[in-house]
C-alpha cells in the first residue's frame, strides 16, 4: 500500500502548498534583488546627482534612521537637533557648519570626520583657549561675551559691547575666524555668532565665556573605518535631503 509523504495531507493540497512556497520564494528573490539593484546604483551614483533620482531618495531615507539611530543619536539626537552640551550640531536645519551642505560635503564629514585624526579630517583651526594661554584677560573676555551676546539680543550693555567689538576686531582676532559681522566661515567651520542658525554650545553669556575662555575643540568621528560605503551614501542622502526640505519649509514650520 502506497501512502502519501506528508501525512494527513492529500496530493492535491500538498501540491498547491509547494507551488505557493515557490512563488513565495521567488517573490522574495525577486525583491532582493531589487534591493541589490537598488543599493549598487546608490553607491555608483554621482555625488551630485544622487539625490535626483526619487527612487534612490525614497531607499536611502527608509534605510538611514536605522544607521542613524545607531551611530548618530547618541551625539545629534534621535531628532537630529543636536545637543548644548556636547557641542553637536542640528543636523535637521539649513545651517551647516562646514561647507554649503550639499552632498559631497556632507559625504565628506562622515568619511574622515572633524578633528578625528583622520588626515582628510576638517582640522584646519579650533576654538582656542584665549583665557587660559593669556591672550585675553577675563574682563576682556566679559567685554567680548557682551559684544556676541548683542549680536542676538537687545539688553546687551552698550558700553560693553562697544570694548567687546575692538577686541573682537584686533586683539581677539575673532573676527579672523568668524567674519566681521559674526556670521561664521564654513571653511573654517567657524560657528556663526548671530544666533540665527542656533547655538553649539547654547548662546547665554555663561557658556559664552566658557567657550572663550576655556576654547572649543568638538570632534566627528571618521565614519569610513566603521560604516559602509553604501551606508555613509545612505546617510548623506538622509542629511541632505533632510536639510534641504527644512531649507524650503514655509516660514514658522517646525
Amino acid at each position: 500500500m502506497t501512502s502519501w509523504p506528508l501525512p494527513g495531507i492529500g496530493p492535491r493540497r500538498a501540491a498547491f502548498g509547494i507551488a505557493v512556497a515557490l512563488m513565495l520564494g521567488a517573490a522574495a528573490l525577486a525583491w532582493h534583488q531589487h534591493l541589490r539593484r537598488l543599493e549598487v546604483a546608490l553607491v555608483r551614483a554621482d555625488p551630485d546627482q544622487a539625490d535626483t533620482d526619487p527612487a534612490l531618495v525614497r531607499f536611502a531615507m527608509d534605510r538611514a534612521p536605522a544607521v542613524y539611530r545607531s551611530h548618530c543619536a547618541g551625539c545629534h539626537g534621535a531628532d537630529l537637533r543636536g545637543n548644548h552640551a556636547l557641542g553637536a550640531p542640528d543636523l535637521a536645519d539649513a545651517y551647516w557648519l562646514f561647507g554649503l551642505g550639499d552632498l559631497p560635503d556632507i559625504e565628506n564629514t562622515l568619511y574622515y570626520g572633524i578633528r578625528s585624526g583622520h588626515p582628510k579630517a576638517h582640522n584646519i583651526t579650533d576654538m582656542p583657549a584665549l583665557g587660559r594661554i593669556g591672550q585675553l584677560s577675563a574682563t576682556e573676555i566679559l567685554d567680548v561675551v557682551e559684544y556676541v551676546y548683542a549680536l542676538s539680543h537687545p539688553d546687551a550693555n552698550p558700553e560693553a559691547v562697544r570694548r567687546g567689538r575692538a577686541i573682537f576686531m584686533d586683539k581677539g582676532s575673532c573676527y579672523d575666524c568668524h567674519g566681521q559681522d559674526g556670521s561664521g566661515n564654513v571653511d573654517y567651520g567657524a560657528p556663526d555668532l548671530t544666533g540665527r542658525s542656533g547655538w553649539l554650545y547654547a548662546g547665554d553669556r555663561q557658556t559664552l565665556f566658557q567657550s572663550i575662555y576655556d576654547g572649543r575643540h568638538g570632534l566627528c568621528p571618521a565614519w569610513g573605518s566603521t560604516l559602509t560605503a553604501l551606508q555613509i551614501r545612505e546617510l548623506s542622502v538622509f542629511l541632505y535631503t533632510t536639510a534641504r526640505r527644512a531649507a524650503h519649509a514655509p516660514a514658522g514650520a517646525s
